[in-house]
């Protein structure tokens, strides 16, 4: 596995998480390349880690990424942290309420939900383990390596995205899928506060771009505000695994 070029400055690579029969799911993780070096946005899941580190030497010609961004601290997300951070070391970052399930002092399994979903699955979400120090706790608005802080909760409390307004792309996370072209809200069970997720989404649309990067399903590449609007324009059906 390698990364493939998304725009000027951004590079994706997709890693398998899980396949249960016809359905298969995958998380995509990104490298910034700018003046002040690389830059790493996710981890992937725990298992993909060295395929992680592998390609992000060949992406990197060995220099690895000076700084880790985190959009969230889902396994899926963050579980790859720790073997990136014990090759390159690089400074971690992540918003100011995502801190503590990345330091280890925090459980998503103890958040307080109105999302019966969440309630009944939080069982089982895998835990991180991540127990990294945090360098720095974003804000929304804040700029790093090029792009600007974007704060999208609901999923889980601190997630954010990153607009990189030079390529005019937006690297959402899971704020939004692309499930088989379609964009969906984020999967229900893993999603602590629906509400606050709808309003990260018209936050969205909001924003000036034309890539959508989601962590989950295919980038929608010069269209995706566009489809985004289309997306805002219609009603959501519920949908327990994909959607409200």
């Amino acid at each position: 596995m390698d990364f493939e070029r998304i725009s000027d400055h951004i590079f994706r690579m997709e890693l398998p998480v899980f396949s249960m029969g016809p359905i298969n799911y995958s998380v995509a993780v990104w490298l910034i390349q700018g003046d002040q070096g690389w830059t790493l946005i996710d981890s992937g899941p725990p298992d993909s880690s060295d395929i992680v580190v592998t390609a992000i030497a060949r992406a990197t010609r060995g220099q690895g990424p000076s700084r880790l961004l985190l959009t969230h601290a889902h396994y899926d997300h963050s579980g790859g942290m720790n073997a990136v951070y014990v090759q390159w070391q690089p400074q971690i970052f992540c918003h100011t309420a995502e801190a503590g399930y990345v330091t280890g002092e925090r459980d998503y399994r103890d958040l307080s939900t109105r999302n019966p979903f969440f309630w009944l699955a939080r069982e089982f979400f895998p835990s991180p383990n991540i127990g990294l120090t945090v360098t720095h706790e974003l804000q929304r608005g804040e700029a790093i390596a090029g792009m600007v802080v974007i704060h999208l909760p609901g999923h889980t409390p601190g997630h954010i995205g990153f607009l990189h307004s030079i390529d005019q792309a937006m690297i959402c996370g899971d704020a939004v899928m692309n499930r088989g072209g379609r964009i969906t809200p984020p999967m229900r069970v893993l999603t602590v506060d629906t509400k606050l997720a709808r309003a990260s989404i018209q936050r969205l649309g909001e924003l000036d771009f034309k890539h959508l990067l989601p962590s989950h399903g295919q980038s929608i590449v010069g269209t995706g505000r566009e489809a985004l609007q289309a997306f805002l324009g219609q009603e959501a059906e519920p949908d327990t695994l994909g959607g409200w």
